[in-house]
């Protein structure tokens, strides 16, 4: 069996100390080599793969801290990670998915839905800080509110926080009251936009806690390295 290296990416600048601290917690616990990459630190990525090699690493997991695949973890780093391992080719790289098609993440906010009252029922608007023009995003997320509509029993939209997709444009168009889900790891921007449709509908929404408020993300990492097997944590 290979020796297995475990290299988080972390992709949103603005949620560095936030992702770095989850992913911190989880790589404490592994007993395998670990490191945190920053994707905005280019340099540091062939330092921290060399790294993880001088280790005695053979195969490295790449694992997105991030809820969504982005052009950068689906297309830019997988080229920039070939080609450091071009010369290597006793190091095999295994790409593992994002965090938001886990069913860790799907449970916790199928638990959320559960958990309101069902006499509508009231349905339901997930808003993402996401790219929703890009298209394989967009198939992320609507797989997602799918998921949801048929566990829940709501209809469940999707929004993004800003662009074409907004969460302004999206509510304005609903007139009736909503069960608004920020799928969100940065509670400040979830409290921001509370506020704001509190301000622009009032109080017939009802706000659930973000992601950011629980300790989701953590399982969903676990979950995502259980999948390729070999790994487990220290005792």
């Amino acid at each position: 069996m290979k020796t297995k290296g475990i290299l988080f990416i972390i992709s949103k600048e603005q949620l560095k100390p936030n992702l770095h601290h989850v992913a911190n917690e989880v790589a404490e616990q592994l007993s395998v080599p670990f490191k945190i990459y920053f994707f905005k630190e280019e340099n540091r990525l062939e330092e921290d793969i060399l790294e993880l090699i001088a280790k005695g690493c053979h195969e490295i997991i790449f694992l997105p801290v991030s809820l969504f695949s982005s052009t950068e973890i689906r297309e830019t780093l997988p080229k920039r990670i070939s080609a450091i391992l071009a010369q290597r080719t006793t190091v095999t790289p295994t790409f593992l998915k994002p965090l938001g098609s886990t069913h860790a993440i799907l449970h916790f906010l199928a638990a959320q839905l559960a958990q309101q009252a069902n006499l509508l029922p009231q349905a339901v608007l997930l808003i993402a800080q996401a790219n929703l023009n890009d298209a394989a995003i967009y198939d992320e997320l609507k797989d997602l509110a799918q998921k949801l509509t048929i566990i829940s029993g709501r209809k469940v939209y999707f929004a993004s926080v800003s662009g074409d997709f907004s969460y302004h444009s999206v509510i304005a168009q609903l007139k009736f009251p909503l069960l608004v889900q920020p799928l969100l790891i940065d509670t400040t921007l979830a409290r921001k936009i509370t506020s704001e449709i509190g301000t622009l509908r009032g109080q017939q929404d009802t706000i659930l806690p973000s992601l950011g408020e629980s300790q989701v993300l953590k399982k969903a990492l676990w979950e995502r390295l259980k999948e390729v097997g070999g790994i487990k944590s220290s005792p």
